[in-house]
This record gives structure tokens, C-alpha cells and sequence, in this order.
């Protein structure tokens, strides 16, 4: 049932492709952007929730959809800093208290977004995220044979980014698996990965550029990738580098890759999506998004 407090609006336009939730309450709100992940929906359920607490929340697509790129590769981050730029333009939007949440590649994004952008960003929310832009990943493997490229660019230019290796035998195994319908595990694939000492040092997110708080929530069971591991990695980033505003590791040792706003584990996913195991359990992963949505929402609450 729709919240009749709660305005949503269809966006699409040539630079902006999304779905806008307001307050109908004049404002002006804190606003948050929403980003997803390597499935390219918009995340339109977590902007609806933000907005029935009381925040602008403008859910974005970056790819997959008309008139953007097809896949996630080399998008370039001055797509959001325009759509950072229009949010933080609208009557009802406080500019001084924008936000941006993200899952999966899409919390990836959300701290490399914040990290550049400390002007406009104020504060950070990351599910299950990584702490290392990565390698993109097309649809149509025949496009890897030109050697792996960055999933994002910045001025024209790759964002550094951390490739994966040649798989072994048993993640050769895995991978015909998949092909074949099988379900599969890819965290083997991002832990081998991670051991890259040069790579990673060149891909990690400059966290402590982040101008406001940063909450990081993982899953113990994720079995797409080691979110908690990751995670651990953001904090002590840092903490080494004396942040000076609230930040916290939440992990939730039950849940798996869909921690997320509420409802996200219910959510019904692609088919190759439901090919790729997340781990975690549907009652675990909503049970975590549940009890972590009041941190969130405090996180987001930039005085």
C-alpha cells in the first residue's frame, strides 16, 4: 500500500534515468541519493522507505536502461555528480544535507562517489559494499578478450580498479556450473583477488576524504562476496587516517548478499541473478535489514 504522505515520481530524461520519492510536506528535507547494484534496477524501495521517514530520496539507474550505458563498464561518475547537482537544486532539498546509499557495486559506488565529492556528499550508508573499485564485469563475455576494463571512469579516465584473476581449476569448475544453470559462489573468485598487494593499494577507496559520517553493514554468510571483509578493511582506513566523524561496522553474522533496505530479500531478481548464491537466508537477510534500518536512518540524519 502507498504512503499518502508520500509523493513518487518517474524520472527519465536523457541525463537521468529514476524514480523520485518526496515528503509531501514543503521541506526542506535532508535528501539522499539511491544507487543500485550490478543489477541495474532502480532501487526504488529503498527511496520510498527514506521518503516515508522524511527525506528526498532519488533513486537512480546508471545503466541497462535507455539512453544509458548498457553495462557496467567505465560509467562515468560525472553522471552522478549531475544528478547530485539537480537534487541538491529542488525547492524541497536542504543542499546542505545529501547523502547517498548504496548496495553491492552500488555501495562501491557510494563511497567512491562521497570520496570525490566531499562538497556535496555529507554522509554515507553502504550494504554489503567493497572497499576497492573493481574490475567490470559486461554481459557479453566476448567483450573481456580486450583485456578487463574499470567499472567506472572519472574526466575520461579509468577509475583504478582491482581485476580478477584466471580462475582455478575449481573455479573453473564453478563457472561451467553456472553456465549450466547451476547456482554459484563468486567470494573465492574476490578473495583470491584481494591478494593483488599493488592493485588493491591503487583501487582503494579514499574513504577518509568522506565528509560526514560513513555506516558500513555486511553479512557474515555473503557468499557473492566478503562483505565483512571489506567492510573491516573501510573502517580501519578510517581510523588509521583519524576520520573525524562517526563511522561503524555493523555485520550481521546470519545474513548474506541481499542485507539491505526492508523487503530487499523478498525482492524478485533477474534469472541470472538467481543463478549466483548470496548466501544467508531470506529470514536471516530481512532480519538484519530490519533491525539495521533505525541505523540507517540515524546515519542519514545529518544535522
Amino acid at each position: 500500500m502507498e504512503n499518502a504522505s508520500v509523493v513518487s515520481v518517474q524520472v527519465s530524461r536523457p541525463d537521468l534515468v529514476g524514480v523520485l520519492c518526496r515528503p509531501k510536506s514543503p521541506g526542506p528535507h535532508p535528501a539522499v541519493l539511491v544507487v543500485g547494484g550490478s543489477s541495474g534496477a532502480v532501487p526504488e524501495l529503498a527511496a520510498r522507505l527514506l521518503a516515508e521517514q522524511g527525506f528526498v530520496a532519488l533513486a537512480v539507474a546508471y545503466f541497462g536502461a535507455e539512453g544509458l550505458p548498457r553495462d557496467l563498464v567505465e560509467i562515468p561518475m560525472e553522471y552522478f555528480t549531475g544528478v547530485l547537482r539537480l537534487l541538491a537544486g529542488r525547492p524541497e532539498v536542504d543542499a546542505d544535507r545529501i547523502a547517498v546509499l548504496g548496495r553491492s557495486r552500488g555501495g562501491e559506488l557510494a563511497l567512491l562517489l562521497a570520496a570525490a565529492h566531499p562538497e556535496l556528499v555529507r554522509a554515507v550508508v553502504a550494504h554489503v559494499p567493497s572497499s576497492v573499485a573493481w574490475q567490470a564485469v559486461p554481459s557479453d563475455p566476448r567483450a573481456m578478450m580486450a583485456g578487463p576494463r574499470s567499472s567506472w571512469s572519472r574526466g575520461g579516465e579509468p577509475v583504478p580498479f582491482v581485476p580478477m584473476l584466471p580462475p582455478s581449476a575449481a573455479e573453473m569448475a564453478e563457472f561451467q556450473g553456472f553456465l549450466s544453470g547451476r547456482p554459484v559462489s563468486f567470494r573465492s573468485s574476490f578473495e583470491r583477488a584481494m591478494g593483488q598487494d599493488e592493485a588493491v593499494a591503487a583501487a582503494s577507496i579514499e574513504v577518509e576524504r568522506i565528509n560526514g559520517p560513513v555506516l558500513v553493514l555486511s553479512g557474515g554468510q555473503d557468499a557473492l562476496w566478503p562483505s565483512e571483509l571489506f567492510g573491516g578493511r573501510i573502517i580501519a582506513r578510517l581510523d588509521a587516517r583519524g576520520h573525524a566523524f562517526p563511522h561503524r561496522h555493523v555485520c550481521y553474522p546470519d545474513a548474506g548478499h541481499l542485507l539491505g533496505a526492508p523487503g530487499t530479500a523478498a525482492r524478485p531478481r533477474g534469472a541470472g541473478f538467481n543463478r549466483l548464491l548470496m548466501g544467508g537466508d531470506p529470514v536471516a537477510d530481512e532480519a538484519a535489514s530490519r533491525d539495521s534500518w533505525p541505523h540507517v536512518l540515524e546515519f542519514l540524519s545529518i544535522p
